[in-house]
């Protein structure tokens, strides 16, 4: 005992100077870091008080003999530390072997605990073998089989009781009680359901006892392994025992989920939750899928499964309120309700009562939606009640797809839509990012999907085909439609205050939603005058709002306005065949420029208000979208004069169809029209220069271009000598004419400004 006592003191000895070594070269370190990088060496600081304490502890102790491996390895790191000379420090980690990790290493971790709990394994499926091995060869009755296995796990539990808190807290001891706790609830198990030895109201008694003795100890000592082995061997025992679905069996696995539950309200092992939601589903939803179950029988199940998961996911926050739902309680929550949705659903339309199987689920979305809604008096957290919510929303929508059908249930999900920009805007308001960036997060979801649903509930009742095609519409079609885009508009107004972000999505997809509706109501170039329209309306919008959105929007109706008008109403080669609707091309494309230019004038107006605050490089923007929109409209008009000339050069209806060289009648229409792009060119220079407006000129001199490139490609092949010579002479004199105009009336450089006297000026 001395030597070993002995061997204790200079260990301690050897961790002691080590240490203190330790200390010193990280205090050296920190003398060294503010100082320049000279190399001159650090003095090592003075040492602390523990040299001392062991040199006297040194002292008190036998001595050490020469021949000891360990006195030979402590004395020159003691000496060292007792009286550190003026040489340059050592490395701490070369003065002596690290020191031993108590209870860490792998020999405690293998003859401490792997033993252990593999014992309590052994003994559980020991237990359960026994049962099995005797009943397969008629060794004993069945009344003393479970005799027998029930005295031997009560045996189990007493000594796992007695030595943990008699004999030291160790994991042998909690492994015997786990395996005594696993082979009761398996012993009951096979004496109940299996053998029927046991009447169902002392099985279930002793039962709830096991239940109440795992969580008792488990909560008194803070034990996993009782969890992992008792609890959880408590869940798998009917099925290691071969149980029957019955209602005793059933109401065993209750119990012992119960215990789990209670363990998980005072001590939060989420890896407890997982097991007892896994296991214990996995058998209640085979007893669901047997057949012959009645409908009260399986809403008793569910409700009573349903009620335990809630409890084992939230039991631990309601107890100890925090201030976040933890992840793992909100993914058990979600699925415990998708869980019992789902298998609720298929149980009950099984049995053939359907309409009791949508009350189910309507009753789960009621129930979500309630607790979703209860006031911030309550014990309930706020992450517990948002998706509590988001979940009744869910379930609500999926009742309302079995319930309802058609327009009605785009208009319930629209509904829905703008009740969760009316929540987000709730929830949402006076909170940093920080703060609500869960809540934004389950909002957005919630309210996406739900836009998503309603948008294609709609398309299912307006096909893109059936647009396409011209095919006859259903009033509950456009009715649909009409809800999306309400719905999004709506929506987007509860969150602009909040999040103008989501109101930029929502208000897209509203104007998405009137585009789609226009084009399945209208067509021809009435749909090309109602996207002017609303191009129209939109660009008043923003100008008044001041609502970007609003004016990109415009700007999207008018592209559609102009592809259409363009491209099917006066499509280029028009300026060759003419028009085949003169009143309709008229109509689409007046309204569609007269559109670009009324959006280019509102963009002027804006530009010059003096209210608007906006950089260089947003008014360097506007000035490009005003040129572009100038040009847009003038050149729409220009195309429709162009055309409308031709048409009324065309050959008659009895006359021969003739290719675009082969001109016949038309070859003077195409010379008027040369004749008409070269005065519009001169007129619109003469009006840029007037007015000193160089985006004006720029577009001016590129009509022209395009008159000359008309003339000497188009013309020059196409026509006969006599218009030919028309459209060269022509041409050429409006040119000339245009030359001379923009030497007299071009602007002038800066530099030439800068030469004329102050008195000229």
């Amino acid at each position: 005992m001395g030597r070993i006592s002995e061997h204790r003191v200079l260990r301690l000895e050897q961790q002691t100077v080590n240490l203190h070594e330790r200390l010193s070269a990280l205090e050296a370190r920190g003398a060294e870091a503010p100082a320049a990088p000279s190399p001159v060496a650090p003095v090592a600081p003075a040492p602390a008080p523990f040299p001392a304490v062991v040199t006297t502890w040194r002292s008190s102790a036998p001595g050490p003999t020469a021949g000891h491996p360990e006195a030979a390895a402590t004395q020159p790191a003691a000496d060292c530390a007792a009286a550190p000379s003026a040489a340059a420090p050592r490395t701490p980690a070369a003065a002596a072997p690290a020191a031993r990790r108590e209870g860490s290493d792998l020999e405690d971790l293998l003859g401490g605990r792997v033993l252990a709990w593999t014992g309590g394994v052994a003994v559980v499926a020991g237990i359960a073998f026994l049962l099995a091995i005797a009943v397969s060869r008629g060794w004993i009755g069945p009344g003393a089989r479970t005799l027998l296995a029930g005295t031997l796990s009560l045996a189990l539990i007493g000594a796992g009781a007695w030595l943990y808190e008699r004999r030291g807290r160790t994991d042998a001891a909690l492994a015997t009680l786990s395996a005594g706790v696993a082979g009761l609830f398996c012993t009951v198990a096979v004496g109940g359901p299996v053998y029927g030895v046991l009447p169902a109201a002392a099985a279930l008694a002793l039962a709830f006892g096991a239940g109440a003795l795992a969580t008792a100890f488990a909560v008194r000592w803070e034990s996993h392994g009782i969890g992992a082995l008792g609890i959880v061997g408590a869940l798998i025992a009917p099925v290691l025992a071969g149980a029957p679905s019955t209602a005793t069996t059933l109401s065993l696995l209750w119990l012992a989920a119960a215990s789990g539950a209670a363990v998980l309200v005072w001590q939060r092992w989420d890896w407890l939750a997982v097991a007892v939601f896994a296991i214990g589903a996995g058998q209640w939803l085979w007893w669901l899928a047997e057949s012959d179950r009645g409908a009260a029988a399986l809403l008793l199940v569910l409700c009573a499964f349903g009620a335990l998961n809630v409890a084992a996911a939230i039991g631990f926050e309601l107890r100890v309120p925090a201030a976040r739902l933890r992840a793992s309680s909100a993914l058990l929550l979600t699925v415990n309700a998708m869980t019992l949705a789902l298998a609720g659903w298929l149980a009950l339309d099984g049995t053939g009562t359907t309409t009791l199987g949508r009350l189910w689920i309507g009753a789960l979305a009621a129930v979500h939606i309630t607790v979703g809604l209860m006031t911030k008096s309550t014990r309930v957290n706020r992450d517990i009640r948002l998706l509590a919510l988001v979940l009744g929303v869910i379930l609500a929508d999926v009742t309302a797809g079995l319930l309802l059908e058609g327009a009605v249930l785009a208009g319930a999900f629209a509904v829905t839509t703008a009740g969760l920009g009316l929540l987000a805007r709730h929830r949402l308001a006076d909170r940093s990012d920080a703060e609500a960036g869960r809540d934004a997060t389950l909002l957005s979801l919630g309210l996406g999907g739900h836009l998503l649903l309603t948008s294609i509930q709609a398309l299912t009742q307006m096909s893109p085909d059936a647009v396409a095609a011209g095919d006859t519409i259903a009033a509950g079609g456009y009715a649909a439609v009409a809800v999306v885009a309400c719905a999004a508009f709506v929506a987007g107004r509860f969150v602009d205050d909040v999040r103008p972000e989501w109101r930029i999505g929502l208000d897209v997809v509203a104007m998405s939603a009137v585009a789609y509706l226009t084009t399945a109501a209208l067509d021809g170039p009435v749909l090309a005058a109602a996207f002017a329209a609303e191009a129209a309306v939109l660009g008043s919008i923003a100008r008044r709002e001041r609502d970007p959105v609003a004016a990109w929007g415009g700007g999207a109706y008018l592209a559609l306005a102009l592809g259409h008008g363009l491209s099917l109403e006066a499509p280029p080669e028009a300026l060759v065949a003419g028009l085949g609707d003169v009143p309709g091309a008229a109509l689409a494309l007046a309204a569609a420029g007269a559109a670009a230019l009324l959006g280019a004038r509102q963009l002027g107006q804006a530009r010059r208000d003096r209210a608007l605050r906006a950089g260089d490089d947003a008014r360097a923007l506007m000035a490009h979208l005003h040129a572009a929109l100038g040009a847009a409209g003038a050149v729409t008009v220009l195309h429709l004069a162009s055309t409308a000339l031709v048409t009324g050069f065309q050959p008659g209806s009895g006359a021969t169809e003739a290719g675009l060289f082969d001109l016949g009648v038309r070859e003077l229409g195409q010379l008027l029209l040369s004749g008409l792009w070269a005065i519009a060119g001169v007129t619109a220079l003469v009006v840029g220069l007037r007015r000193d407006h160089r985006a004006l000129r720029l577009g001016a001199l590129a009509l022209l271009m395009v008159t000359v490139g008309k003339v000497f490609l188009y013309d020059l092949a196409a026509l006969t000598s006599l218009y030919r010579v028309g459209s060269f002479i022509g041409l050429g004199l409006l040119l000339l004419v245009a030359a001379g105009i923009w030497q007299r009336m071009r602007p002038r450089p800066l530099s030439d400004l800068r030469e004329v006297p102050d008195a000229v000026r």
